[in-house]
């Protein structure tokens, strides 16, 4: 593969990357050193992926799992930045909607912080990066039922965690998604 093919790969993907990366991480700096890092373990082991077309999610699992690993070296997460700014979504022009929005941002950011590593990856990578429990299994070498199990015990911290925000009126099922849309 040439550089201008790799160039067009990291323009392309990048900003999802980086997503991924500083959902995980909460930390601006940490994750463009996530995402560099997964571009280049990715690039040098781009002859190992067999389907082309999977690379966005493929990347993304590599981003995730390093993120995890400095994670757990450190011991902590640390929200610092403003996670809106990296949420990639346009700010609202309605200031109630805009401060409803913010609001739940912050809650989302505490669960998540919450969470460990783990946890907080299998969040990310299925509902920020939108992949299936299938797909997710076979991207990060795991069974199915053991996403799934993690899945749940995840979803069961950030319902815990988000339901005495919201009462009575905002139950969280199993089929519910998280209060934002990442």
């Amino acid at each position: 593969m040439d550089n201008i093919e790799l160039e067009r790969l990291y323009k392309e993907h990048f900003p999802r990357v980086y997503r991924t990366a500083y959902f995980v991480t909460g930390n601006h700096q940490m994750a463009e050193d996530v995402a560099q890092e997964a571009f280049l373990k990715a690039f040098t082991n781009l002859h190992k992926l067999q389907e082309r077309h999977k690379f966005g999610s493929w990347i993304n699992v590599i981003a995730s799992n390093h993120a995890v690993d400095i994670l757990r070296k450190n011991k902590k997460v640390f929200f610092t930045d403003n996670m809106e700014t990296y949420g990639g979504e346009a700010v609202d022009d309605n200031p109630t909607e805009c401060w409803d929005r913010k609001e739940k941002m912050e809650e989302v950011r505490n669960a998540l912080a919450r969470l460990e590593p783990e946890e907080r990856e299998i969040i990310v990578l299925k509902y920020f990066n939108e992949l299936s429990i299938k797909e997710i299994a076979a991207l990060i070498k795991a069974p199915s039922g053991t996403i799934k199990s993690r899945l749940f015990r995840a979803r069961d911290k950030i319902r815990s965690i988000l339901q005495p925000h919201y009462g009575d009126k905002r139950p969280l099922n199993k089929e519910d998604s998280l209060p934002l849309k990442f």
